[in-house]
């Protein structure tokens, strides 16, 4: 049986796709009808579904109604609070700092960089004092800018998860100016209350995308702690796929060449070989292309809110059955004969899974006026022999018990999926008029005035003005 670990800010942003719940920001609609197609793409290549049930107390009932395919794991069941201790540890260790106006720690600097995410912070003047400010280092009414607002609007979304369920977040950062100059709390302080032009510290804006940043990063590391013992792959909701290949390369889960590789092929949709993307026996990738499914059955059924059940139906058909048989093969291969021996006897599935995604998108993709749009997976398999003797890598002096139905599960490897969410976006964004109905079922908060994110020209970044000094 093949497990797939499903997050709840998945699965609130497929609520908020129904209209079950208020979507606050228009600019998140893409990225939870990304988070959408993924939660598709688990129910139709994968056996079972599980979650772990720490959703907010209320609404536990409505959402396992609603996910009723969806196994919910009870946290007080299974003795995830140890899990939930380990993740906080190892979240705590993120120092975030802004040198000369950019994020500059690896963690953040990373994640930024791998969401194609171009930003600059200056001192912005407000009410006699200079705050510093987050902003888009490009042009405003670009494409550009259109997915950075996309993808910065689903990075604050994660407070919202913050929100619904227990964790860590925290919004403090280390500020250093280009000259050298710390910049302590007490002197912001003293500077924001005098009001003489002095600095004043962070903006809410920046101080929320920061403790969104510590959100996501904690939620990335806890899932994928979890679906190690739990035997699953994890399907995270897309905008945290970047931090969970950070996190993974930091831990030496996988080297430095195997991420570069991997970004490659995510960056670029190259389907590569298992051959040419494998580190030294402790990871190896598959990739392959399908259609975006979300859009396909909005089309056939009339209703977004429909597709879900029209799913678990396309499930049995017999090229969706090929590819889940292909990936289970894959995945047992490695099992019993590790990952270093098994490559060679994965090329022949692999072959036979890329002509297998070929006839699905050929048949399952929407044509639209600019071709068939799909997504993008990259699966990556990790030996879990291989990374006990990782000393970066978080290894655990306690035993999590197991569901019954997962005990049987004799899996020596774990996995992850991946996706690049710029690309989702632009795919999806694509789809022209089936996107706007796959989006109909939004309700929007309009009672709340949310101001675009602010720009700065890249030629003037450095400009200093009355209303502006350089950081």
């Amino acid at each position: 049986m093949s497990y797939a670990l499903i997050d709840n800010a998945s699965l609130t942003a497929v609520q908020r796709v129904m209209g079950h719940v208020v979507a606050k920001n228009p600019d998140t609609i893409n990225g939870d009808l990304a988070a959408l197609e993924n939660l598709l793409q688990a129910i139709l290549f994968y056996d079972e579904l599980i979650c772990i049930d720490n959703y907010k107390e209320v609404h536990k009932d409505e959402r396992r109604k609603l996910f009723n395919f969806v196994k919910f794991l009870s946290p007080n069941d299974f003795e995830l609070a140890q899990i939930e201790n380990k993740a906080q540890s190892e979240a705590a260790n993120i120092r975030p700092e802004i040198r000369g106006g950019e994020f500059v720690d690896d963690d953040f600097r990373s994640l930024l960089e791998l969401l194609k995410m171009n930003m600059v912070c200056t001192w912005d003047l407000r009410s006699s004092v200079y705050y510093l400010t987050m902003k888009m280092l490009g042009q405003p009414n670009t494409p550009e800018f259109h997915k950075y607002c996309e993808i910065s609007s689903a990075i604050f979304n994660e407070l919202s998860d913050a929100g619904d369920t227990r964790g860590r977040w925290d919004k403090n950062v280390r500020l250093i100016g280009s000259d050298g100059t710390i910049h302590t709390e007490e002197e912001m302080k003293k500077a924001a209350e005098a009001h003489n032009r002095g600095l004043g510290g962070t903006t809410r804006a920046l101080d929320m995308f920061i403790a969104s940043l510590n959100w996501l990063a904690y939620k990335s590391i806890y899932y994928s702690l979890a679906a190690r013992y739990f035997k699953a792959d994890t399907f995270l909701h897309p905008i945290r796929h970047a931090y969970q290949i950070h996190w993974m390369r930091k831990t030496g889960a996988y080297g430095h060449d195997f991420t570069s590789k991997l970004l490659n092929a995510l960056t670029n949709n190259i389907s590569t070989s298992v051959s040419e993307i494998v580190d030294n026996g402790r990871s190896a990738a598959v990739a392959f292309e399908i259609p975006i499914f979300s859009a396909w059955l909005t089309a056939q059924t009339g209703d977004v809110r429909s597709i879900i059940a029209a799913a678990h139906e396309l499930k049995q058909y017999q090229g969706i059955q090929e590819i889940r048989g292909l990936l289970r093969e894959i995945r047992i291969a490695y099992d019993e004969t590790g990952l270093a021996k098994a490559n060679k006897s994965v090329e022949k599935w692999k072959t036979q899974l890329d002509k297998a995604s070929k006839d699905v998108k050929r048949i399952y993709g929407l044509d639209t006026s600019q071709g068939i749009q799909g997504s993008f997976l990259m699966k990556i398999y990790n030996s879990v022999a291989a990374l006990k003797g990782l000393p970066q890598f978080p290894e655990f002096d306690f035993k999590i018990p197991l569901p019954e139905f997962i005990q049987s599960n004799a899996s020596n490897t774990f996995s992850n999926l991946y996706k690049d969410i710029a690309s989702e976006l632009t795919a999806i964004e694509r789809l022209g008029g089936i996107r706007d109905k796959m989006a109909s079922r939004f309700v929007i908060d309009d009672t709340h005035y949310l101001p675009p994110p602010k720009s700065e020209a890249p030629e003037f970044r450095k400009y200093a003005s009355d209303w502006k000094l350089p950081m």
